[in-house]
């Protein structure tokens, strides 16, 4: 039965649960559902991802499960599934989402909305459409005004974004179907600006950046932005020439902090070879952050990302000041401050500064990681700990391992030389 039970709740998550995203985006799904926590430990020995951990979950642990999936607790969880099957509690939903009738899907998703696990049951509604290549029926539940989306809060949005998008990471869509959900801007707002998968801007979330590019004249102002900024990263990566400065102003430009902070990052890699210009660009971005009534620790996420790529440690020192200006008060905001915790022991390894290099290893949590970006950070995370390890070893653990992720993200940039130069 609990085999049953953790196999319904990948099935609800819409992900394998294989690491410590996986389960990390787990427990914030809970969280946001119900409002109950269950922690990274406890779901990394239940799902088997610490493989020499066989600890027997507790009762609460499977009753919190089971209202995951909309039962009262793991009792009632368990009289279904001997009475009805399976899945036989969901026949209703499976039979109408295989039907392909998209009026009688969103009829069944607007009639469920008020519904305690509906944040769920739409993940994996989208998620199926996805694998079923339903994609006009995607387009017409996104441009449903009776279903409500707007009124989800930002975390809900992240956690629904995230679970949909993880699944174009290696689903490559015909440039057709990627266009029909370019020009819903729902969906672009809900998933594609949610997940912006930076392990795959040269794979499956890079087919969608080249299809806006050549749709763009269907985009509005600021997704038009939006995917070219993510294309000159994608080009930067490969080695490719940028194309032509993005011609916006990030000083005037009204948008959401990160994209703000994007527009500005993009300027910087534009001057890569020029230290003064980049600062120059860092100092105007903070003039606008400073006028902000509450700070804004958003405006500088993409900064944080570029200083990263260059090696700029000058910028890295910079960025330390700002982030002690910020604070951390929403869920995933916590994503960003373990960013800047890997900036951090890179500039401390740079200044060779030992104690402060332990301190900050102490505070990098992998568990802690959005899954669009776990690849990325894990390879800054694998040049620190193999530029910070003493022994041979344990050297040529983290080179094989930076190594392992470099070719699956397959970016030019990221070779072996880039490793072992990072801080010449």
């Amino acid at each position: 039965m609990l085999d049953l039970l953790k196999s319904e709740v990948r099935l609800k998550l819409g992900v394998e649960i294989k690491n410590r995203g996986d389960c990390q985006l787990l427990s914030d799904a809970i969280m946001l559902d119900l409002g109950e926590t269950l922690n990274y430990n406890t779901l990394r020995r239940l799902f088997n991802v610490d493989k020499k951990s066989e600890v027997k979950p507790s009762r609460n642990t499977l009753d919190v499960l089971s209202c995951f999936l909309g039962f009262r607790g793991y009792n009632q969880f368990s009289k279904q599934v001997l009475k009805y099957g399976v899945n036989g509690y969901q026949d209703e939903w499976y039979l109408i989402l295989n039907s392909g009738d998209g009026n009688s899907i969103l009829q069944y998703l607007e009639e469920r909305r008020g519904h305690q696990n509906f944040t769920g049951l739409f993940i994996r509604s989208i998620r199926e459409l996805i694998l079923l290549k339903k994609i006009q029926t995607i387009n017409l539940i996104f441009k449903s005004k009776n279903l409500g989306l707007e009124r989800f809060s930002y975390s809900e949005s992240v956690y629904v974004g995230n679970a949909i998008g993880i699944l174009l990471r290696d689903f490559n869509l015909p440039s057709t179907d990627n266009i029909i959900l370019l020009r819903n801007k729902r969906f672009v707002e809900s998933v594609l600006s949610i997940f912006v998968d930076y392990s795959s801007l040269n794979s499956g979330y890079g087919s969608i950046i080249l299809s806006a590019q050549k749709s763009s004249k269907y985009l509005s102002i600021h997704d038009r932005i939006f995917f070219k900024c993510l294309n000159y990263l994608r080009l930067y990566l490969m080695n490719e020439r940028l194309e032509n400065e993005l011609d916006v102003d990030f000083m005037t430009f009204e948008g959401h902090p990160i994209l703000v902070g994007r527009i500005a990052a993009i300027e910087i890699l534009n001057c890569e070879s020029d230290s003064f210009d980049r600062i120059r660009i860092f100092e105007k971005l903070h003039v606008r952050y400073a006028k902000e009534k509450v700070n804004r620790i958003e405006y500088f996420y993409e900064i944080k990302i570029v200083a990263l790529i260059l090696s700029d440690f000058e910028l890295m020192e910079m960025l330390d000041s700002v982030h002690s200006e910020s604070r951390v008060t929403q869920q995933y905001q916590i994503s960003h401050n373990q960013l800047f915790c890997i900036v951090k022991l890179l500039t401390s390894i740079a200044s060779q500064n030992q104690n402060e290099t332990s301190k900050i290893l102490s505070q990098i949590k992998p568990d802690l990681w959005v899954a669009s970006y776990y690849e990325f950070f894990n390879l800054f995370y694998q040049i620190g700990l193999y530029h910070s390890a003493n022994k041979v070893d344990e050297r040529e653990k983290h080179r094989t391992l930076y190594l392992e992720i470099s070719e699956k993200m397959n970016y030019e940039k990221f070779d072996e030389n880039y490793l072992k130069n990072y801080f010449v």
